[in-house]
């Protein structure tokens, strides 16, 4: 590794210490999923375990919406205060004087409380668009830690991507060792899945060549013959004596009259022959 190498990691390692409440490792874990790839998360989310997990996954359950912190969360509610406060304050020094001729320390307040306003305006929406990475990385992480039961969205992906044998094996061995199968498994498992659709195509263009060649065998002609056509009741007229040595043994088809009957009635039970 290089120095620039060590300093790019350097940037995205930030070790925290272990949350005491299941909302503060909510916190903790949605920072650190605004800085890392969809499969880093979820092989970092793979080494928790069963009771970290399902603590973060009830918590989502309890607040679905990120609940913010900063400073400036109330933004919009202080600019709407401060509009409404400056438009009361124009309003009564305008009914108190008419038209003044000059600006009051009313009028003057007022613009203050006016121009608050749109600061506070522009600062919630400022930090509305910084925060819209960690508002998506604690929907992705209520995705990651959620069970993998009929409300969970990727369900069914999950069950396309067991057909491959090694997500096979990666299932079981989480049920075996941590619990039931969580988001950040079926990511787990679609990429084990992936990797190997991909080391099979890492192959010469020699034997891939082969390989498509080789279904031109199975369109063959030979290898659709159509059957002889049988023939039931052959008329001894249109079948020369010349043209039985050379064509093969037909067996006569059998006459109906050879063939047993049975009448069953509903009443008491007859037989007829």
């Amino acid at each position: 590794m290089t120095e620039d190498d060590d300093l790019h990691a350097r940037e995205a390692y930030r070790p925290s210490p272990a949350a005491r409440t299941p909302e503060l490792a909510l916190a903790q874990w949605t920072e650190r999923m605004a800085m890392l790839s969809n499969l880093a998360a979820a092989r970092e989310l793979a080494g928790l375990s069963e009771d970290q997990l399902a603590a973060m996954a009830l918590e989502f359950e309890r607040a679905p919406r990120r609940t913010r912190t900063d400073a400036l969360r109330h933004s919009f509610t202080a600019a709407a205060v401060l509009a409404l406060a400056g438009g009361v304050l124009a309003l009564t020094d305008t009914t108190s004087r008419g038209q003044p001729a000059e600006l009051s320390p009313t009028l003057l307040a007022a613009g203050a409380c006016f121009v608050s306003a749109f600061v506070a305006v522009c600062a919630g929406i400022w930090s509305s668009f910084r925060l819209m990475p960690t508002e998506a990385a604690y929907a992705k992480l209520g995705l990651y830690v959620g069970l993998l039961n009929e409300q969970h969205p990727w369900l069914y992906k999950a069950y396309v991507a067991l057909r491959n044998p090694a997500a096979l094996n990666y299932r079981d061995k989480v049920l075996r060792e941590r619990g039931p199968i969580r988001g950040m498994d079926y990511a787990m498992m679609f990429e084990i899945a992936e990797i190997q659709a991909k080391m099979e195509l890492t192959q010469n263009a020699r034997a891939v060549a082969a390989s498509v060649q080789g279904a031109n065998e199975v369109l063959a002609s030979s290898a659709h013959v159509m059957p002889a056509v049988t023939q039931l009741a052959p008329a001894p007229e249109q079948a020369p004596a010349q043209a039985t040595t050379h064509a093969p043994m037909q067996a006569p088809a059998p006459t109906l009259t050879a063939v047993p009957s049975k009448l069953l009635s509903l009443g008491s039970s007859t037989e007829a022959a």
